[in-house]
């Protein structure tokens, strides 16, 4: 067995932090944060924690409605408008980004609040007076409460609890912190502190852009020092401005266009508010990536049903325009007109304990107009946010704020929310790619838990190359298929926090469940089976694929890694091509019942002299591929291997 293999071997065994790191207590939201509210409407559950494995790559979902939307950091907007993020990898189910390290410019607006103040991405003037100090990363003034018990709301909170004390009564407490109720769970877990940020309690302040030269009040879309999503996120319990009259369905004002059907006009002022919008996908079709088969790629159309059953809502069943279509104004006002569509890729989306494990809320398209006011004040009289859109992104999909629809009740001990489940529940993802989606039988599969799952009470690794069935408190993995047939996995890797298992094989195709069973829990997924589903090993956050090379030079074989160290990363190490014949291996997992393999490598049409078993490691594909000679000088390529009409994710090689 060479170093690749072994190197494969440690990276599946390994704690997959590229993808599997997920903020404490995450969970997912069958909510989608639809408006109204339940429970006691004291302690309101967080957008973030309750409905974070619900977010597509973009950071964005929807409800039933399907008004796809934006709770925090809108990633893939910031990305499209050059806001300081560098994409590390792109795969099928959509780009993995991380903040820029160095040589950060001013964010750009990404919104516009109802009030009619811009949101801000997370960088601005270190000096808000001086558009001549440092860039910094602005930093949000609220931080979580030093609190055990929950007897208390925190004084921003106040204006959102009409005619409820500070201190509560013992029927309006919440739940004491604890690791099923951790600190961060309910917005009112947090306290904004003077000088803890530089943001005020409406996350925003006055300050100088390169827009406003002379200065506006901005809110932030905030994160912390690690890209993550920062409290209040956009905006907290209230607008700093006088709120207008927010979305319509008609205008019936005189109004001028400034943008429509594609064309700009000429004579409009040039002001923020009609430049700042993003018209450049207004004539191209709204794409998304379906859960239920990534590999597909980009469809400009998702009718409620599919191939396996499931019913979802919010679906387009024919293509629809995405960005802003229309922008109109007067000399008070100016009027956007969305269809709430993104450009660029939405989805997948993902819910553990949903039907096939996918979230049941599809995107659709619901033209609004929102009216902004062209001199924004400062309100006498502030507004509390409250539920549902709070504005509009430049693309057209609307702004939410912290709150996902569910709060604690008092009576009952527990979050009461239509469509959650906070129960024992588990992620699954593909062991090779770190991806969510389709899984072959006999596929490597990876098990994060949600909720209050605790996958084992202790680590243990299997010992051999046979693994068992049973391994530290894990006395089984069950999956029962969509014909009612259970099989029993093998696993490989126990710990609290992951598990990694082979699925059983000769399981049949459409939705199944898996059941972990440990001496304490019983833990649930719902998968969907499919018969191929193919994922290539990745040794790195930009998907450096795992395998070798075998050169054929003068009649003599020689065998040399793709992979080399630097310090403590693992890079690519070129490979030279000079004419010889050369052979890529490559490992992976979901072939299935495939037999066969098509590849490519950087777009070109590679011959594949191998596609099957490993040989030592049950469920470890391996794919022995020619490298085309044309690809001589080609740098950082794409290697795809397409097996029973699915493409993998794409990995990569450099070749000099």
């Amino acid at each position: 067995m060479n170093r690749t293999t072994l190197l494969l071997i440690a990276v599946f065994a390994a704690t997959a932090a590229i993808a599997l790191a997920q903020p404490p207590g995450g969970g997912p939201g069958g909510g989608g944060g639809a408006g109204g509210s339940s429970g006691d409407g004291i302690w309101r559950r967080n957008a973030y924690y309750g409905e974070l494995l619900t977010f597509d790559s973009c950071v964005g979902h929807q409800p039933g409605t399907g008004q796809y939307h934006y709770h925090a950091n809108p990633l893939c907007l910031r990305a499209q408008l050059n806001d300081n993020v560098v994409t590390l990898r792109t795969s099928r189910n959509g780009s993995v980004y991380q903040e820029a390290s160095a040589n950060w410019h001013h964010s750009p607006i990404l919104g516009w609040a109802t009030d009619g103040y811009p949101i801000y991405g997370p960088y601005g003037y270190s000096d808000p007076t001086n558009s001549g100090s440092a860039l910094k990363r602005i930093k949000s003034g609220f931080r979580l409460r030093s609190i055990t018990q929950r007897h208390s709301l925190p004084d921003w909170a106040l204006p959102n609890h009409s005619g409820v004390s500070q201190t509560l009564t013992s029927s309006q407490y919440g739940p004491d912190v604890s690791s099923t109720f951790p600190l961060g769970r309910y917005v009112e877990d947090y306290e904004w502190v003077s000088g803890v940020g530089d943001l005020d309690q409406y996350n925003g302040r006055f300050t100088v852009t390169p827009e406003y030269p002379n200065g506006t009040y901005a809110y932030y879309a905030t994160i912390d020092d690690t890209g993550t999503p920062a409290f209040p996120f956009i905006i907290a319990g209230e607008f700093y401005g006088t709120v207008g009259s927010g979305f319509t369905t008609s205008v019936t004002a005189t109004t001028t266009d400034y943008f429509n059907a594609g064309s700009f006009s000429t004579g409009a002022p040039a002001i923020p508010a009609l430049t700042s919008w993003s018209t450049k996908y207004s004539t191209t079709n709204a794409t998304i990536v379906s859960g239920f088969d990534p590999a597909a790629g980009l469809v400009t159309t998702w009718p409620g049903t599919n191939s396996i059953g499931v019913t979802t809502s919010g679906s387009n069943t024919s293509p629809a325009l995405a960005d802003i279509q229309r922008i109109r104004y007067t000399s008070s006002t100016v009027y956007i007109t969305g269809n709430g569509l993104a450009g660029g890729q939405m989805g997948p989306w993902f819910a553990a304990d949903e039907t096939a494990g996918i979230f049941s809320n599809f995107p659709s398209s619901s033209s609004s107009t929102l009216q902004l006011p062209r001199s924004p004040a400062a309100a006498s009289s502030r507004t509390s946010t409250g539920m549902g859109p709070q504005g509009l992104w430049v693309n057209g999909v609307t702004v939410y704020n912290f709150l996902d629809g569910a709060s604690y009740t008092n009576s009952s001990g527990a979050d009461s929310s239509a469509g959650n489940k906070p129960d024992y529940v588990a992620a699954l993802y593909s062991s090779a790619s770190y991806e969510q989606g389709p899984i072959a039988p006999g596929s490597l599969v990876t098990a994060s838990p949600l909720w209050f799952a605790v996958l084992a009470s202790s680590t243990a690794t299997a010992t051999s190359t046979t693994w068992p069935s049973s391994l530290a408190d894990i006395t089984s993995i069950k999956v029962t298929d969509s014909a009612g047939t259970t099989g029993t996995a093998t696993i490989y890797y126990a710990s609290p926090t992951q598990v990694n298992f082979r699925m059983p094989t000769g399981l049949a195709s459409g939705v199944a469940t898996m059941t972990l069973t440990n001496s304490s829990q019983t833990i649930t997924s719902s998968l969907n089976i499919a018969k191929t589903y193919p994922n290539l090993f990745l040794l790195n956050s930009g998907a450096l694929a795992a395998g070798a090379i075998t050169r054929v030079h003068n009649g003599v074989t020689t065998t040399e890694q793709i992979y080399q160290t630097s310090g403590s990363s693992v890079v690519a190490a070129p490979v030279s091509l000079n004419g010889d014949t050369v052979y890529l291996t490559v490992y992976g997992s979901g072939l299935g019942t495939a037999t066969s393999a098509t590849a490519t490598i950087g777009g070109t049409a590679a011959n594949v002299t191998y596609a099957g078993p490993q040989g030592t490691y049950s469920g470890l594909d391996q794919y022995n591929i020619q490298i085309p000679s044309s690809l001589t000088g080609a740098g950082n390529v794409a290697v795809v291997v397409t097996a029973g009409g699915e493409k993998s994710n794409p990995v990569y090689i450099t070749i000099q």
